[in-house]
């Protein structure tokens, strides 16, 4: 009877992504991650090819992970995504601070659609003008998100919330042609939810 398989694709990307956090993506080896299961190689050979197509399986699993997750309040996406960068800052360079292969997205974003459906409904807003609104959020956080990786900049948990709402009040002004404080509160106030 043959031996049963005891180490599992998902056990490997766990280990291989336990090991890009404590010690960066440079130790990202067959040999590590091996050592990390407390196996031979042989299984990760026997799941994958080489460790390109492990790195490449990685991406995805990380993503899955931990940057994909439901939520109401479009502020929260935001929290999500510069925490990930403050608490998890060597997956953070993993996922974000790499080169891309051509034709690659510049962003990465497994939440986007739900975000732009919430937007598009909280703002009275046509999905494409959601998107737009989202795009000038995503590039905002991904700036703050990559000095905060990088240890450029540390910040508390209200500096980021603090951002997040200036941020916020910056692209609702221009996404809405709001023109002056009043409309600001209104907007501010009817979205209320979404900043929370």
């Amino acid at each position: 009877m043959p031996r049963t398989k005891q180490i599992e694709k998902q056990d490997i990307l766990g280990a291989a992504a336990e090991v890009v956090r404590q010690k960066g993506e440079q130790a990202l080896t067959v040999r590590n991650i091996a050592a990390q299961l407390g196996c031979s190689t042989q299984p990760l050979y026997y799941e994958f090819a080489n460790i390109d197509q492990l790195r490449a399986e990685l991406l995805p699993y990380v993503r899955e992970h931990y940057l994909q997750f439901r939520c109401s309040n479009y502020k929260a996406f935001g929290r999500h995504f510069l925490n990930f960068a403050r608490q998890e800052k060597e997956l953070f360079r993993f996922v974000y601070l790499r080169r891309r292969n051509p034709g690659e997205t510049l962003l990465d974003d497994v939440n986007c659609e739900e975000t732009v459906r919430l937007l598009a409904k909280n703002l009275e807003m046509p999905a494409q003008t959601a998107r737009a609104m989202h795009r000038q959020m995503q590039f905002r956080c991904y700036g703050l998100g990559v000095m905060l990786a990088t240890c450029y900049c540390e910040m508390t948990q209200e500096e980021i919330e603090r951002e997040l709402t200036e941020f916020y009040c910056m692209i609702l002004r221009h996404y809405k042609g709001i023109t002056d404080d009043a409309q600001l509160q209104y907007w501010l106030e009817r979205s209320r939810n979404l900043i929370q």
